[in-house]
């Protein structure tokens, strides 16, 4: 197909774009979910894979009725329970009848539409609707297709991670390991490639063979190899595979009807056996990017002290004035540096990107603030800092070391909530009572100094009631003493406590598999693991956390309903959740699956009922098998708003605003906040519509969007005055 035939055969409901999985244990067969199906569907056979790749965006074709597969072990369970439909109310048997009158009076189109009924609903979701029903009418049936054209290539192409092998031990180890000696027990493609092989048709290639088993082993010719290093050469030659050394490849073409891609190695990533030559292999694997930030992305960031190391000299450059909140961008924000803030985070953080606050106001009403780093006001848009951070898309915290997102001159000093140093924050207020109920609501770019660094452990005991103070070393700013920390941390906890028990109330589903933490010795090797367990002290952020969250998304989603970015949590899979049961059944145990509520009150039975520990950890497990993956998305697609909500969390609306420093999206959802509280006042109010044009562009992460919001806001400052309240003007409206 050409582009304008594939763009008219998608709006018309032909094909699909959906993403390409891959299954890691069979690769002859992979996946693709389509919005609304009860089950993916299968595309068998590397023919139909058409050169496919793990993680590309595809056009598929759905195969006619009657090619679809189905699951005999469902099929036989259906027919037992009497469920299996008959006649008409059968989509396949109904196919065939209308197929066969279409034949009887030679109307060739008549056949078509019988066979494939979803190519006349007339659109793309029509078409989908009537593969759903075909789908719920016959549980026991898969959709069958084929991929037609790749849409957009994965990431995954250019970070081939894997060894070398001559291509005749890659084939062998890959025969032996599926069991088979005969190229005639092969499939075709495979077996096309033993053809190609014997013939002498790769003499002088190298076979890249990956790690992840979802990607292809690709081919070296021969002017590539020329090209490798000796040791690379002689390596791959040897007959020993017991030392190798990974290596970093991409897909430079795949010829139509050839079993390999042609691969093109980038760079050796260490030997095989090495902890940081697989800790490089996996990063490169996943296109994590490990390197140093570039001097463009450091002449993006304020003049200030910092040390440099000799590789770095060319920083040297850079004057070494302090750094401090200018009296101009002061102006501009409400100053709580009097307020009493403090961070909560595990001991080792360095990234403070959140702080909490709290004040009795009497009555049983209290002033909770929840602070976050004003990242965006340090990354500016279209830079070169802006455009990295955007590679890199998140922080990655490995065993070992931390690979931020933004430079450590910005996420652990400059934005980081540090105590004792005036940092820019962007801070939401409410006046809550001790159920959390909001009265009001103030949110807007502030001033903080935060009072201490708190860690999880030292909260965890204060609840418990056992803080000593003397046997942590931490200290305390600007006056505050330890009486008032724990006052302050009880009443949150208190109050995160109630918002917890009312989120699960409302139907929230937490699926708690246990987590490992590594202990190191000095050498950065693993000695020793124990569980990490998530203690009250835990929640009482969590809680205040995804609050905030909340009420971020419900102030851009009101403010731009067609272009606010937001997260959804898409329910779980139906089939697999039917497999969940079952398995659990086997276990003696009852799952209602009927709501997240309901899956959250069985596995919370479980936990109380289940002795045996192993027991628990397995079906807790295999509870989170049906779930699906949240999704970002823009208010602007063509989805209803139902289709917004978060499953697990039971919101209606939810976004990620509070990780700036660590988290790309969050930077973007937090470039834009301002703009938007520039006409809050006590309740959400929507811009002028020509504002909400120039603001929210697209959901994308590109500097025309965050420059438009820059623009918009310079606008709505003009337009109404002052952008954000000053202290007094807080307390006024708290007080109102």
């Amino acid at each position: 197909m050409d582009r304008e035939q594939l763009s008219h055969a998608m709006k018309r409901g032909h094909v699909f774009r959906a993403k390409f999985r891959l299954n890691a244990s069979n690769r002859t067969e992979a996946f693709c979910t389509l919005e609304g199906l009860p089950s993916d569907m299968t595309i068998r056979g590397e023919v139909n894979h058409n050169r496919a790749v793990e993680g590309d965006e595809v056009a598929v074709l759905a195969f006619k009725l009657k090619d679809w597969f189905v699951v005999y072990k469902e099929r036989e369970k259906l027919a037992e329970a009497g469920l299996l439909p008959e006649g008409k109310a059968d989509p396949l048997a109904l196919a065939e009848e209308l197929a066969n009158m279409a034949i009887a009076a030679n109307d060739d189109a008549g056949v078509a539409a019988a066979q494939s009924p979803w190519t006349v609903a007339g659109g793309t979701e029509a078409a989908l609707k009537v593969i759903e029903d075909a789908l719920r009418a016959r549980p026991d049936m898969r959709v069958t297709g084929k991929v037609v054209a790749v849409l957009e290539p994965s990431p995954r192409r250019e970070a081939i991670v894997g060894v070398l092998l001559t291509p005749a031990a890659a084939m062998a180890a890959a025969a032996a390991a599926g069991g088979s000696s005969s190229s005639a027990a092969l499939p075709p493609p495979a077996a096309a490639a033993a053809a190609a092989l014997a013939s002498g048709a790769y003499e002088g290639c190298l076979m890249l063979v990956p790690l992840d088993p979802r990607l292809p082993k690709g081919l070296l010719p021969p002017g590539a190899v020329a090209e490798l290093p000796e040791e690379l050469r002689a390596e791959a030659a040897a007959t020993d595979l017991t030392s190798r050394t990974f290596v970093a490849a991409a897909i430079s073409q795949w010829p139509a009807g050839s079993a390999f891609p042609l691969v093109s190695v980038r760079t050796s990533l260490g030997p095989t056996g090495d902890i940081e030559a697989g800790t490089a292999a996996l990063l490169a694997g996943e296109g994590i990017r490990e390197e140093d930030f570039c001097l463009e992305t450091y002449a993006c960031l304020p003049k200030v002290p910092w040390s440099i190391s000799s590789a770095d000299a060319t920083y040297a450059c850079l004057p070494k004035v302090p750094w401090s909140i200018s009296p101009a961008d002061a102006a501009t924000r409400a100053d709580f540096s009097a307020w009493r803030i403090f961070s909560i985070d595990p001991i080792t953080a360095r990234d403070l990107d959140d702080a909490l606050s709290i004040q009795p106001l009497g009555s049983g009403r209290w002033r909770l603030g929840v602070h976050i780093a004003d990242v965006a006001s340090f990354v500016k848009p279209g830079t070169a800092l802006d455009e990295e951070a955007q590679q890199r898309g998140t922080s990655v915290y490995l065993v070992q070391r931390v690979l931020p997102m933004l430079p450590r001159l910005l996420c652990e000093h400059l934005c980081s909530l540090q105590p004792g140093d005036p940092k820019c924050a962007f801070s939401i207020v409410w006046e809550v009572d001790e159920n959390g109920h909001i009265y009001k609501e103030w949110a807007g770019r502030s001033i903080i100094n935060s009072c201490a660094k708190l860690a999880y452990p030292m909260v965890q005991q204060m609840i418990e009631g056992c803080f000593d103070p003397g046997t942590w070393p931490v200290k305390l700013f600007h006056g505050v003493t330890w009486e008032q920390v724990i006052f302050d941390c009880m009443a949150l906890h208190g109050i995160a406590t109630r918002l917890r028990s009312a989120r699960f109330g409302s139907g929230a589903l937490r699926l708690t598999n246990t987590k490992l933490s590594f202990a190191l010795d000095t050498g950065g090797n693993p000695v020793s693991t124990s569980a990490y367990v998530q203690a009250e002290a835990n929640h009482l952020v969590e809680e205040f956390m995804l609050l905030a969250n909340m009420r971020v998304a419900g102030i851009i989603a009101r403010a731009f309903p067609k272009h606010a970015l937001l997260r959804r949590h898409p329910p779980p899979s139906e089939r697999k959740l039917e497999e969940f049961k079952a398995a659990a059944a086997m276990l003696g145990v009852t799952v209602d699956s009927s709501s997240a509520g309901a899956l959250q009150a069985s596995l919370n039975a479980i936990r109380a009922a289940c002795q045996d520990d192993a027991a628990r950890e397995v079906i807790m497990l295999l509870a989170t098998k049906p779930m699906q993956l949240a999704q970002y998305f823009c208010t602007g697609e063509a989805l209803l708003p139902s289709a917004w909500r978060h499953y697990a969390l039971a919101m209606d609306m939810y976004t990620h605003f509070t990780s700036p420093i660590r988290r790309y999206p969050d930077l973007q959802v937090f470039s834009r906040v301002p703009v938007v509280v520039g006409t809050v006042i006590n309740r959400v109010t929507c811009h002028p519509t020509d504002l909400a044009a120039k603001i929210w562009l697209d959901c994308g992460a590109g500097s025309s969007v965050e420059q438009a919001a820059a623009a918009a806001a310079a606008a709505a400052a003009a337009q109404q005055g002052e952008v954000v309240p000053s202290a007094m003007a807080l307390e006024t409206l708290l007080e109102d």
